[in-house]
This record gives structure tokens, C-alpha cells and sequence, in this order.
């Protein structure tokens, strides 16, 4: 006989750099069985405190999932919740591939607690719509930049820097190198400047985006990635504890009002602060863009390489990938059987005994 029964069938854990789309994956899946939650994208990075139904079969088999913000200081919560979690879903970003090593190694580092061996891993590859809509239009991005840097040597560079309000502030570029902090910010201007209209500083709501699917949130996070691939040959620290000192801050730096050499107290193995030459030419920028933020389908199959080469060390059972957009029905849809696979591998996982697991009262909160 037919049961309408919800079974509680697993808790996956979604990880992944700042900006990647976790949000927006979990909370849309899960507008599937509440049609109450919403997704608003914002600046700020995200952290949920409870788990989100995501349920199959016309509920009668639903998953739980925890997106977890992607900066460092939410690692001693990811590790926590972690200690429950049955299997990981890692979103990876198909505009910023320099940040996927950074994903890979909060997956590396949850594992470390999972009460689990050959528990069940997957990644997601977000933003495909986006990445079309950038591999047509990123020379445009390249003029738009180094008309920036021209006009921010003559005029200077007005930003918002967010405290208790919001404050207009500016500096100036007299000098032949640009620091890493002040060309993101350039890149941020200019792009903005050209794909937008009607912005309120501060507000990602606000405001018209030119360029489908490139928000406020996105070209951010993008202005972030390439100007990382630019600096790149300018970096002498640990370019890991850079993505680290980077992805503790919110997608653009100068908003905080913070610097490098304040974060850098923190991160000691990531260096000086990047120091890039203000002639940099259009060629230079395309490249990066091409060859190191859009992934294609090669890249794709070599971060699945990657996750099977160091699955025999974290007890990973690979399950699969998908590339999507969250924003298409038949995305979602692929996201949704991933994960309702991933349900049905969870089953083939084994406890360990070097973990403790919490008491039934302690997994009820």
C-alpha cells in the first residue's frame, strides 16, 4: 500500500567558496516542498542555523541540506555540523575556477569529522548561463577595465565603505603599481558603471543589470577572481592562504573599509599585498578571463579527476557531477537527482568508530 510517510534519509552538506550559488541551489530545491521560502541574493555571506527539506517522490522521501557561508571563520561550524552530516555536496563556481581549489579544501576538512567511511560526495557546477553569457561578451570587459584604470588615474576612484552607514570615500592612483585592493576596485567601478543601472550603494536588490544573469553579487565575486588572476605573477606569499585571506571577506574588500595588511595578521603565509603595473593591457585581461575564471568542459573533468584521486584518503565515494544554472526548471531538476542519488549511496556508507556521535536528544536541535 502507498504511504505518504517522510522518511528522514540523510543530511548533506553543502560546501563551497563565497558566491558559488549554495544558497540559491539549497533554498530553490527546497521551494519545492515550502513554497514560502524565497531566495534573495545579497552581499553579506550566507549561514544557515537549521537544516532545509528537500523532498522527492511527493514527500515521502525528502534530504536534508545545510548550505555553510564559504568564508574561514565559519570553518569551526562547518566542521560541527559535519559531525552529523552523511555525505557532501561541493558547488563550484563555472565563472571563477581559480576558487575551486578553495572548495575542495573545505570538503577535505569536513571530512575530517564525518562519522563516516565511503560516505557519498558530489559536486555541483553552478552558473552555466553565465558563463555563455560571458565567453561572448569578456573583450567588452576588457575595454571597459583599462578605460577604468585611465580614467582612475586622472579623476581617482570613488567606492562605499560599509560600517554603521554607508560612507562615499575616494583615493587616487599616482603611482605606476596598483594594489590589489584598489584594482578590484577599479574593476568593480568600471563593470558596474557599464552593466548597471540605477545602483544604491550597498543594496545588491537595488538597481538593473544589462548583462543577463551577471547581478551585483556576480560581477563582485567575478571582479574578485580576475583580479586575482591578474596579480597572480605578483603574488610571493602562499596562494592558498591568500584564497583563504581573501574568502574571509565579503566579494569586495574596500566595502568593508579593510585592508590587506590588517587580514594579513591573520593569514601570515599569505604575503604582502600584490602590487600590479597600471599599463596592464587588454591582451593580458582576456587571457585570464579565457584561460583562468571560465571553465569548460575539460576543467570540469579534471576537478573530477581531482576529487577521485584524494578520495582513497578521505574515505569518499564519488557519486557524480552536474553542471547547471539554478535559475532553469531543468537544472534544478538535474541538482534533484543528483541528490536524490546521493540518498541512495549514503545507504553504503559505514560508521567509524574513531567518532563520537551525539545523542538522539543533541541531533533533535
Amino acid at each position: 500500500m502507498e504511504t505518504t510517510e517522510e522518511i528522514n534519509a540523510g543530511r548533506i552538506l553543502v560546501c563551497g567558496t563565497q558566491a558559488g550559488g549554495k544558497t540559491a541551489i539549497v533554498t530553490k530545491l527546497a521551494q519545492r516542498t515550502n513554497s514560502q521560502l524565497e531566495f534573495q541574493e545579497d552581499f553579506g555571506g550566507t549561514i544557515e542555523t537549521e537544516y532545509l527539506k528537500v523532498a522527492f517522490d511527493e514527500g515521502k522521501f525528502f534530504s536534508l541540506l545545510l548550505p555553510i557561508g564559504g568564508q574561514e571563520k565559519w570553518a569551526k561550524l562547518r566542521s560541527r555540523f559535519g559531525s552529523t552530516a552523511e555525505a557532501i555536496v561541493i558547488v563550484i563556481d563555472s565563472c571563477t575556477k581559480g576558487f575551486w581549489s578553495n572548495s575542495l579544501h573545505q570538503a577535505v576538512s569536513i571530512s575530517s569529522v564525518l562519522p563516516y567511511n565511503n560516505y557519498p560526495v558530489a559536486f555541483v557546477v553552478t552558473k552555466r548561463d553565465l558563463n555563455d553569457v560571458i565567453q561572448a561578451e569578456f573583450k567588452n570587459f576588457s575595454k571597459t577595465i583599462i578605460e577604468g584604470i585611465k580614467i582612475a588615474k586622472r579623476d581617482g576612484v570613488k567606492y562605499f565603505s560599509r560600517g554603521f552607514r554607508v560612507a562615499e570615500r575616494k583615493f587616487y592612483i599616482d603611482y605606476d603599481e596598483i594594489p590589489f585592493s584598489q584594482l578590484e576596485q577599479i574593476i568593480v567601478n568600471s563593470l558596474e558603471d557599464k552593466y548597471f543601472t540605477g545602483l544604491i550603494p550597498g543594496d545588491a536588490k537595488k538597481g538593473r543589470m544589462i548583462l543577463p544573469g551577471f547581478t551585483l553579487v556576480n560581477c563582485r565575486i567575478f571582479s574578485r577572481a580576475l583580479t586575482l588572476g591578474i596579480s597572480e605573477p605578483y603574488i610571493q606569499g602562499d596562494k592558498t592562504s591568500v584564497l583563504a585571506l581573501l574568502n574571509d571577506m565579503r566579494p569586495t574588500m574596500l566595502e568593508l573599509d579593510s585592508d590587506w595588511k590588517k587580514l594579513s595578521r591573520k593569514y601570515l603565509e599569505a604575503g604582502d599585498e600584490p602590487e600590479i603595473p597600471s599599463n596592464i593591457a587588454e591582451d593580458e585581461i582576456n587571457n585570464v578571463i579565457t584561460e583562468k575564471l571560465l571553465a569548460n568542459a575539460q576543467d570540469i573533468l579534471n576537478f573530477e579527476n581531482d576529487v577521485k584521486n584524494i578520495s582513497p584518503r578521505t574515505g569518499w565515494q564519488f557519486t557524480g557531477w552536474k553542471h547547471i544554472s539554478v535559475f532553469e526548471n531543468e537544472g534544478l531538476d538535474e541538482a534533484a537527482v543528483l541528490i536524490k542519488n546521493i540518498m541512495k549511496d549514503i545507504a553504503k556508507s559505514e560508521h567509524s568508530a574513531k567518532f563520537t556521535l551525539f545523542n538522539q536528544l543533541e541531533e533533535l536541535f
